[in-house]
């Protein structure tokens, strides 16, 4: 298994072993302030991270996968603040913050 850390500014997802292995996954994401908060991890296997000033939701899979997904959200800054949670009913939810919506993933 590995821990999986969003980039803030630093343009890729930093990847860390379990034998302390570090690692810079592609792609490259370009941008300042992109996620700010901690990823929650789906029963699919797949961690999600709500965008703070980045457009999409980004995704890392089991297999270390990367992958921004759609559709693009509106708003500058500070959409998403904060981690979300894991329903009971699979949807991972986070809270807005200036964001106009609660944003579900359905995961």
């Amino acid at each position: 298994g590995c821990i999986y850390f969003a980039p803030e500014s630093a343009g890729h997802v930093l990847c860390i072993s379990a034998g302390g292995d570090v690692e810079l996954l592609e792609p490259e994401i370009p941008g300042s302030g992109m996620y700010a908060a901690g990823g929650v991890l789906s029963p699919n296997g797949c961690i999600y991270f709500a965008p703070y000033s980045a457009s999409r939701v980004l995704c890392i899979d089991a297999g270390g996968n990367v992958e921004l997904l759609e559709p693009e959200l509106p708003g500058d800054n500070a959409k998403y603040t904060v981690g979300g949670v894991l329903s009971p009913n699979g949807c991972i939810y986070f809270a807005p913050f200036h964001a106009e919506r609660v944003l579900c993933i359905n995961a």
